[in-house]
Formats: C-alpha cells, structure tokens, sequence
C-alpha cells in the first residue's frame, strides 16, 4: 500500500512537472514533505512553476503564493518525496524480482541450493524466476553451473538471473523447454555458454541469450 502511495505522488509530481511550461504555478499542500533540509527536514507545502521549486514552508505561508490560477492539490497528510534521478535504473525488472526468488544473500552453493529447493516445494512445476545471487560472495568463488540445481529441479524449469541482469542460470529443463543444445550458437550480443573441454551447456546465459529462454517462459 505504500509502495502504491509512494508511486502514485511520484507520478502526480513528474506529470505536473512535465505540463507546467503550460501552467502558471501547482501548490502542493497539508502534505507531509521530506525537504532534504536538515534545518527544516519537513515541510507542509510545496509549490512548483515550471520546472523549479518556487516554494516551501507552511499551508499558511502558501496561500500568500497561490493566485487564482494555481493548480492546488491536497495531499491530505500523505508524505511527498524529492523526485529520485537515476541514470542506470530498472524499475520494471526491479518490480518482477521482488515477485520471484531471492538469492542475494546466499555464501555459498549449498546455501543456493537450499533456499531454491524450500521455494520449489510450493511452487512446483512453475518457472522459477528472480534470483539476484552473486557468485563473488560464495567461499566457492565460481559461477553455478546447472549440475548444481539438475537434481532438485528435475521437473521445474529455472531461470536465475545474477545481480547484475547480465547472466542468468537455468537448467536442464528450461533448456530443453527452449530448445537450446551443445550445438546451438550464441545469439549476436549474447552468450551460451559451454563447458571449453566437453563442449557441454553448463546452463549459463549470458546477455542477449537469455532471450531465448524468456521466449518459451513467456508463452
């Protein structure tokens, strides 16, 4: 709920923003405003003109600066935040992993293990989906490899990405589901990888290649 909350004054502040050049002035008001201000760490209005911050202070004080043509929206006590700028920033993706597995605090392949057979147990025969694990933080210090996960996802197909979104694991099932073998080649901008003695997949997708699972998980 207040993730919706949060979200919904987001996108009342960035669209108010973005149609002001053809506004006079937007008054935000009886709303709880974080200000980033340690002399005055909250405030009660705001008011915006264009694309600056013209105001902040008290309801009291606001009024002086309302006119006739202020847009005022009341945000009945509701907190407002300073708009967030991220240049690298996946907000979508951010959404699904919550939705999925979470992996990042595994140290180590049997703690990996562990946790993704207990999320398997109630979600059997489902594509296994989020992950978030970073090999770097496991005393093994090496990448999973699908022989890891084979025998306890037999009948449950995997995709695991890492921290990064740029690798993902999946196993034997999901690249059968896929149709990926030994002799299929790695898309252009991605990687299948394969074991560089046997020729093998070892179940690690790299970048564009992990397309050619969410082609099948998606159907």
């Amino acid at each position: 709920m207040k993730i919706k909350l949060f979200l919904s004054l987001l996108l009342i502040l960035t669209m108010t923003t973005f149609t002001n050049s053809q506004q006079n002035k937007t008054a935000f008001i009886n709303g709880k405003i974080y200000t980033v201000n340690e002399k005055q760490p909250y405030a009660e209005a705001v008011i915006i003109e264009g694309n600056k911050i013209m105001f902040v202070g008290s309801n009291e004080d606001a009024k002086k600066e309302i006119d006739p043509s202020t847009t005022v929206i009341d945000l009945h006590g509701k907190l407002m935040l300073p708009g967030f700028n991220d240049a690298h920033v996946h907000f979508i993706n951010g959404g699904f992993y919550v939705m999925g597995i979470d992996l990042r605090q595994t140290k180590s392949i049997s703690e990996f293990r562990e946790i993704l057979k207990n999320y398997i147990s109630s979600h059997k025969g489902k594509w296994i989906e989020g992950g978030r694990w970073d090999h770097e933080k496991w005393k093994e210090k090496r990448l999973p490899i699908k022989e890891d996960i084979d025998d306890i996802t037999s009948d449950t197909p995997v995709l695991l990405k890492r921290l990064d979104g740029h690798m993902a694991l999946t196993n034997s099932y999901g690249l059968k589901l896929a149709g990926i073998t030994k002799d299929t080649k790695s898309p252009d901008g991605g990687l299948i990888e394969k074991d560089p003695k046997t020729g093998e997949l070892t179940g690690i997708l790299k970048d564009n290649a992990i397309d050619l699972v969410n082609a099948v998980r998606l159907l």
